[in-house]
């Protein structure tokens, strides 16, 4: 510390030179700072330091928190865009890199629901709360591959006639409303 203040109080006598100012004579004991390597690295952890301490406003870390469900990872900013991956509830994201109409797009270049992200880990899961998107005919991702398997269909990813009739006959044989869609309970009863 004692170096520092050296430091800053030459640094200041010597740019109030050309002014006048009435300043004391400032008599500096060059026998108690150390030698060039030791200012030189002395020098280099002053600016690692500085540098460390400075961070960019969007390197949060963010994690998944769907409770309890996993996170689709979309090539694009909305759910009309396919769904690449999966991510499991609680495992921290990629950065974040910019936000656009409620998604948020990680620095993979994948863009996942703001909502379902947080700077504290989810964990566990809320009953009641079983998380994905609404899959009904026509849908095409890998939350559709998911249910083919769960209902041991040909896994093709397309919600069409015969996932379709495939959850109707689930949906009836386990006494859920019968519409052929995938919602919170249906996707309950399928997980378990």
């Amino acid at each position: 510390m004692e170096i520092l203040a050296y430091a800053h109080s030459y640094a200041a006598y010597e740019e109030a030179a050309g002014i006048e100012y009435d300043l004391p004579k400032l008599n500096l004991n060059w026998a108690k700072l150390p030698s060039s390597a030791w200012l030189s690295l002395l020098g280099v952890a002053v600016l690692f330091g500085s540098m460390n301490m400075v961070a960019p406003a969007s390197a949060a870390q963010y994690f998944v928190n769907t409770r309890g469900s996993c996170l689709n990872a979309r090539t694009g900013p909305g759910t009309v865009y396919p769904s690449a991956i999966c991510v499991r509830n609680g495992a921290a994201l990629k950065n974040v890199v910019r936000f656009e109409n409620g998604w948020a797009q990680l620095s993979s270049g994948r863009w996942v629901a703001a909502q379902f992200i947080s700077t504290a880990p989810g964990s566990g899961s809320t009953p009641g709360n079983v998380g994905g998107p609404l899959l009904r005919p026509g849908a095409r991702n890998q939350a559709v591959r998911d249910v083919q398997i769960a209902l041991r269909l040909p896994v093709d990813g397309v919600y069409g006639p015969n996932t379709a009739a495939a959850v109707r006959r689930f949906q009836a044989n386990n006494g859920l409303l019968v519409d052929g869609i995938v919602g919170p309970q249906t996707r309950r009863a399928l997980f378990r």
